[in-house]
Order: structure tokens, then C-alpha cells, then sequence
């Protein structure tokens, strides 16, 4: 396990819903190729925080990676209408160009 990893794991354990902690966390999994684990840390963050924007790009990612191409398009089109409802025309219009790129 990485140090920022570790750190991040102990601070999580002291602030259990820190969406920042988990989205961290996630992320930390992903780029360490461990994407079972990081999925775990993105469903709690999505059931923790649902208006986590930036949950939805990367969890879709993830889900890209994983060759799941449906699920990674219905993350994309959950996040474009969060980020659209919470008036995020930027990060609406990213999500928007990578479910492009899948369809």
C-alpha cells in the first residue's frame, strides 16, 4: 500500500462520509490497477454524497476500463443530469464528450 494511500485510509476511518476522503481513496485504488477496491470506495461515495460530481467521470472511467461499456454510459448520463440540475454546465459538457466517444 502507498503512503498517501495508507494516510488517507486512517483519515477516512476518523471521517467515515468525508466524500473528499473517499473520492481520494477511490481514485488512489484505480491508480494503483485495483479497480474491485476503488469501485467499492466510488458506491460509497455515491450512496454517501449522490451530488459528488466528479464521483460519476471517474467511477464511468473505471467502468470503461473494466470493458462495461453500458454501465460506464449510465454513470456518464447520471452525472451529466446531477451536474446540469446543479447549474456545472463545465462539468455537464465534459460528461457529455465522453459518452459521446462511447456511443
Amino acid at each position: 500500500m502507498n503512503n498517501r494511500l495508507d494516510s488517507l485510509l486512517k483519515l477516512l476511518e476518523k471521517e467515515p462520509e468525508d466524500s473528499f476522503l473517499l473520492y481520494g481513496v477511490a481514485l488512489e485504488y484505480m491508480s494503483a490497477n485495483n479497480l474491485e477496491e476503488s469501485e467499492k470506495y466510488f458506491i460509497k461515495l455515491i450512496n454517501a454524497d449522490p451530488d459528488y460530481l466528479a464521483t460519476y467521470m471517474q467511477y464511468a472511467g473505471l467502468k470503461e476500463k473494466q470493458n462495461k461499456i453500458d454501465e460506464a454510459k449510465e454513470l456518464y448520463k447520471q452525472g451529466i443530469e446531477k451536474a446540469q440540475k446543479s447549474g456545472d454546465n463545465h462539468a455537464a459538457k465534459e460528461m457529455e464528450d465522453f459518452l459521446d466517444e462511447l456511443n
